[in-house]
């Protein structure tokens, strides 16, 4: 795959960090995947290579020595593994891609025949011409294999543990089949959000892919008294957005009980609902969850008002249920409206709030959307700044690597991305999206911010986004929201 200059695309960052640590220096090092990768690269016959990766048995790319694999690439692995599945006697395959390359594909076998894995090397067909599978499968790459596969394989029977996110799982409407997502901890043994990431020990590897979390169900609205939230009296004439946010501001503090005024008593003034962001790589105990305010109509007309109290339903929420949410890393976004943006009052507003109720800073962050950053550029420069001064950090939304944002990613406040849904949904077929996802991945790596894919509906591109290197992923495959009120039932019990 090629840059939109025509250069190669160099390799995530996680990767280029395992080719320098798993790089053989001729000591004896622990057995890794990484160092039996390099060790295989090395044994092969002088080819133009262009890679060679390890996939685990359900198509994962678990090392890969350089370049990137696109959707093409990781469909050999997928066919190859479906294919070998029952046939012990089979020792490989190749095939020829369109672009003039030749993929030599090398299953990894366990001693009792179960296959945990393959070998892809990718080089150039000229290079390799016909046959060229007899040149590489010789004695020492197959020895090799049979450390990896040695490497990879299953301890022995286990038995599942509790996996309290079966039913989050189960909501999707075309729910992932079990060999793509398992049940059972994370690698860390936390119970941190779901993952889909792999290891590279032999422990870690037991449990690759292996999904953690809170339980998470649905449940009815909450009950009026726990999230009503008084509003200031209607006057006369309609107020304007600047005086009805500024009443906001001075009754929230006051009073959590109230309807507002002209709705109907049993009506939920802000209800809060969560999305996780599903882990798609291993590494980090931080939960990440998406704070969705569902406001009456009367509030969602005026979104400034919705943001103020919905901030402030959601700072009620934490300082009252530590419990649920302290005992490992957690954040909550909230998105933005423009109004909230252009109004300097938000967040004086938030410092007091975060004061009163005890909240770090860090525990809560904002998601702007890409266009906003554009369209109202003085308005969002002013308000990342103002978040680094407290301590909130920013997420941007849609992000597609515009060049007018991207200066943006140097404040320290920015912490996350999330690739706009339109080149996400089109990486499987288009080429260009293939490369603006996998320059953006690499572009925030070397920023040291996360990268989040959103409203994913296939199994096929989650399985792509993680061989890219993705960090999280939101959608109908993964998860659906849930009121929050159930991270606390899912805490207690």
């Amino acid at each position: 795959m090629r840059s939109l200059l025509g250069k190669p695309l160099q390799p995530p960052l996680a990767h280029a960090v395992s080719r320098a640590e798993g790089s053989p220096s001729g000591g004896a090092g622990p057995l890794t995947v990484e160092a039996l990768g390099w060790e295989l690269r090395a044994a092969l016959p002088p080819l133009r290579l262009h890679s060679v990766s390890v996939c685990d048995g359900h198509g994962n790319v678990l090392w890969l020595s350089e370049g990137a694999l696109g959707p093409d690439e990781h469909a050999l692995v997928v066919d190859a593994l479906e294919t070998w599945g029952g046939d012990q006697r089979n020792g490989g395959c190749e095939r020829k891609l369109e672009d003039g390359r030749s993929a030599a594909l090398l299953p990894m076998r366990a001693p009792q025949g179960a296959l945990v894995g393959l070998v892809m090397v990718l080089a150039e067909f000229k290079a390799g011409g016909e046959g060229w599978m007899d040149r590489i499968a010789t004695a020492p790459v197959r020895a090799i294999l049979e450390k990896l596969a040695a490497l990879l394989r299953p301890a022995g029977p286990r038995a599942p543990e509790p996996d309290p996110t079966s039913l989050m799982l189960s909501l999707a409407d075309e729910p992932p089949p079990a060999a793509s997502l398992p049940a059972g901890p994370t690698v860390e043994g936390t119970q941190g959000e779901p993952t889909l990431s792999s290891t590279l020990t032999p422990k870690a590897v037991q449990e690759m892919l292996e999904v953690g979390g809170l339980s998470l169900e649905l449940e009815a609205p909450e009950p009026v008294a726990e999230a009503a939230v008084a509003s200031p009296a209607a006057p006369a004439a309609p107020p304007s957005a600047v005086e009805a946010r500024g009443a906001a501001e001075s009754s929230l503090t006051s009073a959590h009980s109230a309807p507002v005024q002209g709705a109907a008593s049993s009506e939920v003034i802000v209800a809060l609902e969560v999305l996780p962001f599903v882990k798609l790589r291993a590494g980090g105990r931080m939960r990440r969850f998406e704070v969705l305010p569902r406001g009456t109509p009367r509030q969602n007309r005026d979104p400034a008002t919705l943001d103020v109290m919905a901030v402030e339903r959601l700072l009620s929420w934490l300082a009252a249920h530590r419990s649920a949410w302290a005992q490992e890393p957690t954040s909550f976004t909230l998105n933005l409206s423009i109004a909230t943006l252009e109004d300097d009052r938000f967040l004086r507003h938030l410092a007091v709030q975060l004061e009163k109720s005890g909240i770090s800073a860090d525990t809560v962050g904002f998601e702007i959307a890409e266009p906003l950053c554009t369209q109202r550029r003085a308005h969002v420069e002013r308000f990342i700044s103002g978040c680094e001064r407290l301590g909130c950090f920013v997420v941007v939304d849609g992000f597609s690597f515009d060049s007018a944002v991207v200066p943006l990613l140097r404040s320290k406040a920015v912490r996350l991305v999330k690739i706009d849904s339109r080149l996400t949904a089109a990486v499987m077929k288009d080429k260009l999206s293939q490369a603006l996802v996998v320059a953006i991945v690499q572009a925030v790596k070397v920023l040291g911010i996360h990268c989040a894919a959103q409203h994913l509906d296939t199994q096929l591109a989650v399985r792509w986004l993680t061989a890219v290197g993705c960090d999280f992923a939101q959608g109908p495959i993964l998860a659906r929201p849930i009121p929050i009120g159930r991270l606390a039932q899912s805490s207690v019990g």
